[in-house]
């Protein structure tokens, strides 16, 4: 094998070059079986595939090339494999998530014994059936505390007096249609409105109900809440002698009435709800 030779590149003749250089561009691909080469001093070039010294160096460059393109295309496949997993396993998590969302939504609402998730998360706070009347608390009304035995007990019977024209909390609710004391007739009551919007509602006083819940000891939490003009709640008075003057529990309990969605003609009204917490002994 001659020890220099000279190579074309396009239009270029480059060299002279040992033959390790243009055996080594071979491989690289820079020179092709077809490329044109001269060994020093011959005076003709030939096609490097002819050349007897550069041909088995030829067929390993091409056996070479097909391997490096068969490596190639199985990396593209498994690149485009690893693409598609991630993208559907995006698409899954997305969709689990909808779902979830969904579910979590629905559960948050309902339940299959007909309570809220709310009302299921505290299990040992439950709320007796609503009792609608007209209104009759004056804003200086004494209230009504209950005892251990649960019944209603006026406060006045411990010996302080109630104020003058204060109603007497035993009066019990007044008829439909009846005349009140000074011979006015009442209107009707939108119970099964009213109703409604309590059945929807009242679990959300669950929150406030908790923040004065003592564990173990049962405490029945009875309330009773005025709505005012345009159904918007105006007053809540809390008839158990722990937590009537407890001022951040009636502020929660009323700020969360005044978000239920009264009507206009609910006004003039009053609901009592009972909150039982925790259990008898």
């Amino acid at each position: 094998m001659a020890d220099q030779w000279l190579y074309r590149d396009g239009d270029l003749i480059l060299g002279p070059v040992p033959a390790q250089t243009i055996i080594d561009k071979l491989y690289a691909g820079e020179l092709a079986p077809g490329s044109d080469v001269q060994a020093m001093g011959s005076g003709r070039f030939a096609k490097l595939a002819e050349v007897p010294d550069f041909k088995v160096h030829v067929a390993k460059a091409e056996a070479k090339k097909r391997v490096d393109a068969h490596a190639e295309a199985h990396h593209a496949e498994v690149k485009s494999k690893r693409n598609r997993a991630i993208t559907i396993g995006a698409s899954v998590i997305v969709v689990l998530g909808v779902i979830v969302g969904v579910m979590g939504n629905y559960l948050a609402k309902h339940s299959f014994d007909g309570k809220s998730a709310e009302e299921l998360a505290w299990g040992d706070i439950t709320i007796d059936a609503p009792t609608i009347s007209k209104a009759q608390r004056s804003d200086g009304e004494e209230l009504v505390d209950y005892q251990g035995s649960g019944r209603k007990t006026p406060v006045g019977t411990t010996g302080s007096k109630s104020p003058a024209g204060a109603k007497s909390p035993d009066t019990g609710k007044p008829k439909m249609g009846a005349a009140d004391s000074d011979g006015m007739q009442m209107a009707e009551i939108d119970e099964g409105g009213i109703n409604r919007v309590v059945a929807d509602n009242k679990a959300k006083l669950i929150g406030c109900i908790k923040s004065v819940a003592k564990p173990g000891v049962f405490m029945k939490i009875p309330i009773e809440f005025a709505i005012a003009e345009q159904g918007r709640v105006s007053r809540v008075w809390v008839d158990n002698v722990d937590l009537k003057n407890d001022g951040v529990f009636n502020e929660c309990l009323l700020k969360e009435l005044q978000k239920w969605p009264f009507q206009a003609k609910h006004s003039g009204n009053s609901v009592n709800l009972s909150f039982n917490v925790g259990k008898k002994g």
